[in-house]
């Protein structure tokens, strides 16, 4: 009799282990539970739809979590946010850039998604994409939702003219093919042809712009939260865009959107940006060349006011992951930040420029966000460019000087 009612207790504790594990996958508790997301996806005609399925997905997986949506346009989200934190009237989960996180963690209003998320989910994060949003060196601060890594979008029909049936291989290559596309002139309307697109116009962009120069070089900007910009790498990639601009390789003074034109108007044979792009050029007969580059990211944050933070991380994690990101690419292509997500059907049969920034958004690096005064740091650099390629001033002093306000920023 004894062992009978042994057996019972143990078949009734497995009964309870096996019930509340598979509760654990429905939600974290059985309680009614509403938290708010505050985003501008849902505002815009592009990513509505897929919100919305994103949303109802979440629901119906985690039927106790209803989840109230706040919206804005992209422009006034962060001054919402801003102002939402200086109040304590924050939402508790919210789209945001990467760029503007460190404002937040200074005023103490975001929590660590690292004490939220399992750990499974945080080694799931493409590196690059986790880097720049770890303020403390200890935990990370908000979640890499959707990547844009900024890849080389090659003109193959000039390419072809200068002689090349290939992308390059390396920098020194692309700048090898730079100076030999150059070489062409004039495009058959008589438009003049630039081997390199520049942005030198004094925007927050052609700071982080740059960079791939830099890295391309050996040099780097900031690393674990101390400024490393003052090197010969960084010099020596300054002074090639000086000589560059001067051998009328690259334009000078041009915004992004400016290049963007002269690309799409088959002036120039190579050009760094994002994947949205692509559909802007399909006249062009390009291929994209995986570099050494940076992404500007869609991130997830968890604001401390939350009196939620495990549902918070269940609609993180659901969103980030495979049946998430799955929704969103039945409305748009986005790429993920996470790696499993490679695996889902929306990845599959991929054309040659989508799969190319797929692949890259592995190696791609986070901005280097880790200052409140980021993109005031980034116009610093901007500057730094519009004296070496527009004056004419000494590369070195100019390393040295943007160097110095980057210290103060950081």
């Amino acid at each position: 009799m004894k062992k009978i009612t042994m057996l019972v207790i143990v078949i009734a504790l497995i009964a309870v282990s096996v019930f509340a594990n598979g509760a654990n996958e429905t939600s974290s508790s059985d309680e009614e539970v509403t938290i708010t997301f505050f985003n501008w996806g849902s505002n815009e005609n592009t990513t509505a739809a897929a919100f919305d399925a994103m949303i109802k997905g979440f629901e119906e997986k985690y039927p106790n979590i209803h989840v109230e949506v706040e919206t804005s346009n992209y422009d006034g989200v962060n001054t919402t946010l801003l102002n939402r934190c200086a109040s304590g009237d924050t939402p508790d989960v919210a789209q945001i850039s990467n760029q503007w996180l460190k404002a937040y963690y200074d005023m103490g209003a975001v929590l660590p998604v690292d004490e939220y998320l399992s750990e499974d989910v945080l080694n799931d994060f493409y590196e690059g994409a986790l880097s720049g949003v770890e303020f403390d060196g200890e935990h990370y601060y908000s979640a890499p939702w959707i990547m844009q890594p900024c890849e080389l979008y090659c003109n193959m029909d000039l390419l072809n003219k200068a002689g090349f049936d290939h992308v390059p291989e390396s920098w020194d290559e692309m700048m090898d093919m730079a100076y030999a596309i150059t070489e062409l002139g004039q495009t058959e309307s008589g438009a003049k042809i630039y081997g390199r697109s520049l942005n030198s116009k004094l925007l927050a962009n052609a700071g982080y712009g740059s960079f791939p120069d830099v890295w391309e070089n050996g040099g780097d900007i900031v690393v674990d939260g101390k400024v490393v910009f003052n090197s010969p790498e960084t010099v020596k990639a300054y002074a090639d865009l000086q000589k560059a601009v001067n051998d009328g390789v690259a334009p000078s003074g041009l915004q992004i959107v400016d290049c963007r034109t002269l690309f799409g108007n088959g002036q120039i044979g190579f050009h760094v940006d994002a994947p949205s792009q692509a559909s802007n050029w399909t006249d062009i007969n390009m291929e994209v060349a995986i570099i050494d580059t940076y992404s500007s990211d869609h991130h997830l944050a968890m604001f401390a006011n939350t009196e939620h933070p495990e549902e918070c991380a269940l609609f993180i994690e659901y969103l980030t992951g495979p049946e998430g990101m799955a929704l969103y690419n039945e409305s748009t292509f986005v790429i993920p930040a996470r790696k499993s997500v490679e695996s889902i059907d929306a990845y599959k049969n991929l054309d040659p420029i989508q799969a190319q920034f797929l692949k890259g958004a592995a190696t791609a690096r986070s901005l280097p966000v880790g200052s409140a005064t980021f993109v005031a740091a980034m116009e610093d650099i901007a500057n730094g460019i519009q004296r070496i390629v527009i004056n004419g001033e000494d590369p070195a002093t100019v390393v040295a000087e943007v160097a110095a306000k980057l210290e103060e920023r950081y």
